[in-house]
């Protein structure tokens, strides 16, 4: 996540064809070294290293296609691309786990399983770009090439992202909330991230991220939104399998298959959506039309009881996954109408970015809700250890639960659960504010947008 934006830009001054390469051949580097990782510490390691090619992958993709394909086709193809993510998302799990239980293969065969997948796909992306168009900035000498990557930034956002998850993740859970540990983190965060908008401001096109594109509120906006809207799908992809296991007693391959609602409906309300918004050239309305879904598949969940009949969870999934996919590509087709295409690198780069930012808190603040919630009302509770039923898991508190206490505890457990999918609603609520102050313009409108943003740019120059 916090790389994003520096290998974002790795496209604006080199072949997109060859940056895409390189970032394949990383992420596979770091399944590599993870599938043969002799401790903990090397699989972290391994992840690194995937996880720095992967954020060259991911501002790719959007990046290759916004400069192969009209921006006007891009509204049917971007929801094909998004299916597949989804797809894998649902099967992914599915696979892994099986994986991991088997004595045959165990979890390292899923590392290994990267690498004909990748070979293909370098294979295909070599064959498809065989023209590549040229980099926008690929004239720049090679010195102000790498000063514009900004790498003291990129090091400067690592830290800081990293101190607000390790802050999230321990505050009022492992440690206190004045615990110098998690204080020091937040601290952290606020210095770490105040020195990073100082360089950015600084830096101007050098930065990182040039501030200059948030001038535009369609830009900020869509930043916004995508982050509110990723913190609610992923908070229903994360806790409606914990909600299977522990207070439906399902195992994990099970929960897995559970969540297919979510997956299936997110992909067609993607789709969906993508041909509205190609045919009409209208993104915004979809903007106001997917949270209200999403929030009240969130909302909905108050009602969920450990006896829920299946049409009952599967009718809010549903709910979710198409609120989700209305709205969740349409951020990324209104930077490219507003931005100049110099900048749409740039700009793609950082709803990717605010998307993986609100991925990466939702856990982090959900886990701290429901934990919270749980140790509550397990600790007025008569005759149970509330902290060794948290350490022992979702499926695994069985086993130490007294019988006349297990339904009890499971209550416990849903009633944490209905904490963290308030959020879940009121994510999506705050993401349709946000939808209304985005700028009324339509796909069309990309050109004569474009035109008048480059003669901004113009008028900028002639001021310095």
């Amino acid at each position: 996540m916090a790389l994003l934006p520096t290998c974002g830009r790795l496209y604006a001054f080199y072949n997109i064809k060859w940056v895409y390469c390189l970032s394949l051949v990383v992420f596979e580097i770091g399944s590599v070294v993870s599938a043969l990782a002799p401790n903990s510490m090397a699989l972290i390691i391994g992840r690194a290293v995937s996880g720095l090619g992967a954020a060259g992958l991911v501002s790719g993709t959007t990046t290759i296609l916004a400069y192969c394909v009209a921006l006007q086709k891009q509204a049917k193809l971007s929801p094909v691309i998004l299916g597949m993510y989804s797809i894998g998302s649902a099967v992914g799990p599915l696979v892994g786990g099986a994986i991991t239980d088997s004595k045959v293969l165990t979890w390292r065969f899923i590392f290994w399983m990267n690498l004909p997948f990748g070979a293909v796909g370098l294979v295909l992306v070599c064959i498809s770009l065989r023209k590549p168009p040229p980099a926008v900035k690929g004239d720049l000498p090679w010195t102000q090439k790498i000063r514009q990557l900004d790498i003291p930034g990129a090091i400067l956002l690592l830290g800081a992202t990293s101190c607000l998850n390790l802050a999230l993740q321990w505050g009022g859970i492992v440690y206190l909330w004045s615990n110098a540990n998690v204080f020091g983190c937040l601290i952290g965060f606020g210095l770490l991230s105040i020195t990073f908008l100082y360089l950015q401001f600084r830096g101007k096109e050098n930065a990182t991220i040039p501030l200059h594109i948030f001038r535009s509120r369609t830009v900020s906006a869509s930043c916004g939104f995508m982050m509110l809207v990723q913190v609610a799908i992923v908070l229903h992809s994360y806790y409606w399998p914990i909600y299977f296991q522990s207070v439906r007693n399902t195992n994990a391959r099970d929960s897995g298959i559970n969540l297919l609602p979510v997956i299936v409906s997110n992909s067609l309300g993607t789709v969906f959506a993508g041909w509205i918004a190609s045919k009409s050239g209208h993104y915004v309305p979809l903007m106001w039309i997917g949270p209200p879904i999403l929030a009240t598949g969130g909302g909905l969940y108050q009602l969920i009881r450990a006896n829920s009949p299946r049409g009952q969870w599967i009718g809010f999934q549903i709910l979710s996954g198409a609120g989700y996919g209305i709205c969740s590509q349409m951020p990324i087709l209104a930077v490219q109408v507003v931005l100049s295409k110099a900048d749409i690198p740039t700009g793609l780069v950082m709803i990717m970015f605010f998307q993986m930012l609100g991925g990466a808190l939702a856990p982090s603040v959900g886990q701290n809700i429901f934990t919270d919630g749980l140790l509550r009302n397990l600790n007025e509770m008569q005759g149970i250890d509330g902290a060794a039923v948290v350490a022992a898991g979702g499926t695994e508190f069985r086993e130490i639960v007294p019988p006349e206490l297990m339904n009890a505890v499971v209550d416990a457990f849903n009633s944490a659960l209905k904490n963290v999918f308030w959020v879940a609603l009121a994510a999506p609520a705050l993401a349709w504010i946000v939808g209304w102050a985005m700028e009324w313009r339509k796909l069309s409108d990309a050109k004569s947008a474009t035109t008048q943003t480059r003669a901004t740019e113009v008028d900028e120059e002639k001021e310095k």
